[in-house]
């Protein structure tokens, strides 16, 4: 499972690093109130916590678990944009301009979140201006995010697909270790499965090819990636992303 704060309510250190609440580790007042606001909700793996074209506008602030944020591509296929865990926030585009969901929210596993009205999120933005800050440096990397991953992605095989995945994760919440880089979030295999849409047992396959081949090192879920570029020739990348 992706790892959450275990220090109480307030406490924002032990956040997946790359994620909005580790980003607001130097404002934990700002981080206490938003933990504060709305009401626990809980989600079974494959439940939609959001839904694309839907008009509401409430935001959910991710706990525990992951998710994936999928979209419909031009083509009518299903897009992964991206993947949000324990620490993220979703749905903050509604809250913002009124406009139906552009995306849908799918738990991977079992997942927990705040839900919190539009008026309580902008009136806790207007009050912590660390929060608005960190709200902004997240939508410009949502932005780029999509911009690179709109294309479609349930055409490509299970084994690029994967590759792409941790890419991402990667990109998003990549620690440097002195023998690669450390994905953050602590996925179980059946997590990552849910992520690209594929049986566990061809995860498996997948995984073990790819450290077979020195790209990537698997822990008891952690994984570390060993050759980046290694990565990304697996997922049919340009060597720049």
């Amino acid at each position: 499972m992706s790892e959450r704060c275990t220090q109480g309510p307030g406490a924002v250190d032990r956040w997946p690093h790359g994620t909005f609440l580790a980003d607001l580790a130097g404002s934990p007042e700002a981080a206490k109130t938003l933990l504060s606001l709305g009401t626990p909700r809980s989600y079974e793996a494959g439940e939609h916590l959001l839904i694309e074209g839907l008009r509401e506008t409430f935001v959910l602030l991710l706990l525990n678990g992951v998710t994936k944020v999928t979209a419909t591509a031009e083509d009518g296929d299903t897009a992964l944009l991206a993947i949000r865990l324990g620490g993220d926030l979703v749905g903050e585009f509604a809250a913002f301009d009124n406009r139906p969901r552009s995306a849908t929210v799918t738990a991977a596993g079992g997942v927990t979140a705040r839900r919190i009205g539009q008026r309580d999120f902008l009136d806790c933005l207007d009050g912590y201006p660390a929060a608005a800050l960190a709200v902004s440096r997240m939508l410009v990397r949502k932005n780029r995010w999509s911009v690179r991953r709109r294309g479609d992605f349930s055409g490509c095989p299970v084994a690029t697909r994967v590759a792409r995945v941790l890419v991402d994760l990667v990109e998003d919440y990549g620690e440097p270790r002195h023998d690669g880089v450390l994905i953050g979030p602590r996925l179980t295999q059946a997590e990552l499965a849910g992520l690209v849409g594929a049986r566990e047992r061809r995860v498996h396959h997948v995984l073990g090819e790819l450290a077979g081949q020195g790209v990537i090192q698997v822990g008891y879920g952690r994984t570390t990636v060993l050759s980046l570029v290694g990565l990304r020739r697996a997922a049919r990348l340009t060597p720049d992303g």
